[in-house]
């Protein structure tokens, strides 16, 4: 096994695919950090990662839980602050001083904002999640409308509109959504998190479009380059090497397939905390944006312990499916094709087409490996022979059902094809 993982990481496109991803992954987090600016309640300018630390010590004044009156009580004061008229911007733009910060997105003038208004930053945040929440919640009871809870969580565009259950409080989808509201804890809990809200930006395009296909060049050749070589004439033909052999190639594929996914999910984590420390990770996880609506009661932090079992799920279901590939193809190019297009066909969207076949490619390991900001945002029910599962769930055993069938199909075909020429 230790061979079959040595043949794995010798390649040089392995390792400088693995370069080429801590350069990525690296610079999509440091650059923007680095570009970051505020300005203390004194007004002396700030940037980098000493204006983020700035700003997340003095939001995390207010970090934590809050009695429902106490919050209101909080907010109220932001609301004052943000709502005085000696503090807007006039109409010809005059009071805007600071503008070379761009931390100030609200209509007060950057003096008024940091002097006054940005230590809020949490409580605004905290609160405006309390108060409008809720709303959401007693509309959709009314109406039975569950389109602006899938708005940017289930659906992502216009086409995905048939994704939306009818609008019907009889519908068993509906009542089974807004159900889970019914032991949401309110008020949340809250700690200055905006680097999680960078995470869970960055992280699902980077896992989705690169430790996939990392996976797959890794894993392609297991079984397909002993056939283009030529060294299946020997490897075939012995009794008990050949089962060993299988098994220890099985094995490397699935550590490979762990290593890969686990060195991004560590090497993220590591500078993200670098820059921004731990805070946000016990904050409730409907602070961040993807996340607004979610009905569950987790945290940040155990969001991220969850989804790193989720895809590393979705990695190992991959290099199955590579190496299922590798065992029915006579090299490694034939087997590259169908296995790069099985994972990346199923990230365009089918529910104008079919949204059944849509659904189901949502299961697929291209559209869970990376799935952060998707897992957590919102619960979506699949109808198996009329039970409603969540998808999750429903993830999860099919995973178990696709490995197994990879698997068998990769050492029944490798055990039983012919010798090469």
């Amino acid at each position: 096994m230790k061979f079959e993982l040595y043949k794995i990481f010798k390649k040089r496109i392995i390792l400088l695919l693995i370069g080429i991803g801590f350069l990525w992954s690296g610079f999509s987090i440091i650059f923007p950090a680095l570009q970051y600016t505020t300005y203390t309640e004194e007004m002396e300018h700030l940037s980098g990662i000493e204006a983020i630390h700035y700003d997340r010590d003095l939001q995390n004044i207010y970090a934590g839980w809050y009695p429902l009156d106490e919050l209101t009580s909080l907010y109220a004061e932001y609301e004052m602050i943000y709502n005085n008229p000696d503090y807007q911007r006039s109409a010809d733009g005059e009071g805007d001083s600071f503008s070379s910060a761009g931390g100030n997105t609200t209509p007060l003038t950057d003096e008024a904002y940091y002097k006054y208004l940005n230590r809020y930053g949490l409580i605004a945040l905290v609160g405006s999640r309390t108060k409008y929440l809720p709303f959401y919640v007693e509309d959709a009871k009314t109406t039975g409308n569950l389109q602006e809870l899938y708005y940017g969580s289930i659906v992502q565009s216009e086409t995905e509109d048939v994704l939306i259950p009818p609008a019907d409080l009889e519908n068993p989808i509906v009542q089974k959504v807004l159900g889970t509201y019914d032991n949401l804890q309110i008020p949340f809990y809250g700690e200055y998190s905006d680097g999680w809200e960078s995470f869970f930006n960055t992280a699902p395009v980077f896992f989705q479009w690169f430790v996939g296909l990392v996976i797959i060049i890794g894993v392609v050749p297991i079984f397909a380059e002993e056939r283009s070589s030529g060294s299946d004439k020997v490897l075939l033909t012995t009794r008990y090497g050949k089962t060993k052999l299988i098994r220890n190639k099985i094995t490397a594929g699935f550590l490979y397939a762990t290593f890969i996914f686990m060195v991004f999910v560590a090497f993220f984590l590591f500078v993200y905390i670098g820059i921004y420390g731990t805070s946000g990770l016990k904050s409730s996880i409907q602070l961040l944006a993807h996340c607004n609506l979610s009905p569950y009661n987790l945290s940040i932090g155990e969001a991220l312990i969850l989804w790193n079992f989720l895809g590393w799920g979705a990695a190992l279901v991959i290099a199955s499916g590579a190496m299922m590939f590798s065992a029915l193809a006579p090299n490694t190019f034939v087997a590259f094709i169908p296995s790069l297009l099985g994972y990346v066909v199923p990230m365009i969207s089918f529910a104008g087409l079919s949204p059944l076949l849509h659904k189901i490619m949502q299961l697929l390991p291209v559209n869970t490996i990376g799935a952060i900001d998707r897992f957590f945002s919102m619960p979506d029910y699949y109808n198996i022979f009329g039970i409603l599962i969540e998808k999750k769930i429903v993830c999860v055993t099919l995973w178990l059902v696709l490995i197994t069938f990879c698997i068998f199909i990769s050492v029944w075909m490798f055990r039983n094809k012919r010798i090469s020429n």
